[in-house]
């Protein structure tokens, strides 16, 4: 096997740690709300030290093994610390997990320390703990994805991790089998190639968080886009979207389908009489009624003020809208309390269904907001009678 110059590949491993910091923690300044960034940018931070001290070791031949000492600990740190943010980042972080899991590193000092001057054991010791810390990690970079783009944005973290966790099980072995290729501790062509192996997977590495880090942010932002910051609730764009997306559906499979049309009656009467925060807490406390009173198989968006819109599926005629409708009226229709007082949510309901009431977005919204102010003008009547 050729050989490698430990000293020349601890200081490109610690070139490499450096960059590598400074791309997590600017990724951290962009991002500080994203989860796990911080615990990837210390572990990074970590593998600086550790690259560190293997580079003095080589070059001042530290005795009583205070150079593998210290950078075995700071390494199973560092993927310690790695591990936990790609579960966090993935949300799969647990409190409860971290106490138990920052235990382990009294127990990687201690390790460390009595096993400094066997390289075999000590070499079974930290790739046994790292190899499990990094297959972890490649494993929740694609576990459960919510679709196939993340799992491709998280893919070349997952491959990078994957081929460092082989790098080390290849060394796990040679150390259990007491090869001499690895047994002579840094000064062996087994350890020099490893590094050589860790660093070039490491940049892979580095590369596949990046894409992760920045699909996470655009899909936030394509969210915040989306999203009504009021109800959390899909805006009007993302409705428009949903509901052309509908029709292209049900054009190859005929399925027929409603748009409804919901608005609060008087609910001016709550911004004038309350102020705009009461106004803003009835629409908060009517989404949670609405989003109970809808099906699971449909969609619901705040179309636009005190508007909603529903795009209701999997309806076999229209005795089953009209019991749709008259659910959500029974659902809806009742006393909430706003800062200030009591207010009586009554709705105006119109539903149009396609392709009977029309074949584009256009004719549906059209036909629903015509039956639904023609709803709170009967409710309107009603009331003037009873008066």
């Amino acid at each position: 096997m050729i050989q490698l110059d430990l000293a020349t590949l601890a200081l490109m491993f610690l070139a490499l740690g450096i960059t590598s910091f400074f791309v997590m923690f600017l990724i951290w300044r962009i991002n500080r709300d994203m989860p796990g960034v911080m615990f990837w940018m210390l572990g990074t931070l970590l593998n600086i030290t550790s690259a560190m001290f293997n580079l003095l070791n080589a070059l001042l031949g530290w005795s009583d093994g205070w150079g593998p000492f210290t950078s075995n600990t700071a390494s199973l740190t560092a993927n310690l610390l790695i591990m936990e943010g790609t579960l966090r980042f993935r949300n799969l972080g647990s409190t409860d997990r971290w106490s138990y899991l920052i235990l382990l590193i009294p127990v990687f000092v201690i390790g460390s320390w009595l096993l400094r001057l066997d390289p075999g054991l000590r070499y079974i010791f930290h790739d046994g703990f790292t190899l499990a810390f990094q297959l972890t990690s490649a494993i929740a970079f694609v576990w459960r994805t919510s679709d196939r783009h993340e799992f491709t944005a998280n893919s070349l973290a997952a491959v990078a991790g994957v081929c460092m966790s082989a790098t080390i099980a290849w060394r796990f072995m040679l150390a259990l089998t007491s090869s001499e290729s690895i047994i002579m501790g840094p000064e062996s062509t087994g350890t020099q190639w490893y590094v050589f192996a860790g660093a070039n997977f490491h940049v892979a590495w580095i590369f596949g968080l990046s894409v992760a880090c920045y699909f996470r942010s655009r899909q936030q932002v394509m969210q915040l886009a989306r999203e009504d910051a009021l109800t959390g609730l899909p805006n009007r764009r993302c409705i428009d979207e949903k509901l052309n997306q509908t029709l292209l559906e049900v054009q190859r499979s005929g399925e027929q389908f409603a748009t409804i049309l919901i608005d609060l009656n008087d609910f001016k009467t709550v911004n004038d009489h309350y102020g705009h925060s009461s106004g803003d807490t009835l629409l908060v406390e009517f989404t949670g009624r609405l989003r109970e009173a809808v099906r699971t198989s449909d969609f619901a968006g705040r179309y636009g003020g005190d508007e909603f819109l529903v795009i209701a599926r999997q309806l076999e005629s229209r005795e089953s809208l009209d019991q749709l409708i008259e659910r959500l009226r029974d659902k809806l229709n009742s006393e909430l309390r706003v800062p200030g007082g009591t207010f009586y949510v009554v709705v105006s309901i119109g539903a149009a269904v396609c392709p009977v009431d029309g074949t584009s977005a256009d004719e549906l919204l059209g036909a629903a907001d015509s039956r639904m102010y023609s709803d709170k003008a009967r409710q309107k009547a009603k009331t003037l009678v009873k008066l």
